[in-house]
């Protein structure tokens, strides 16, 4: 099974519904790890994608709400 290609920040902000300029806040903050991938520096595996989206679940269940 071949495993899905890193996503661009154009992706990453499409599928998180937020702006280029957040994704790119999020791989700043170290939120989001990226890969060198030839001359695009700034792609996003799926796995560290679907591990920040598990943390996001995970905090807020833990919130008072």
């Amino acid at each position: 099974m071949e495993l899905p290609g890193p996503l661009t920040v154009r992706d990453v902000s499409a599928e998180l519904e937020c702006s280029e300029d957040d994704v790119r806040a999020l791989i700043r903050e170290g939120e989001l790890k990226t890969v060198a991938c030839g001359l695009r520096p700034s792609l996003v595996p799926r796995h560290e994608l679907d591990d920040y989206l598990r943390r996001l679940r995970v905090k807020s269940k833990g919130s008072p709400g």
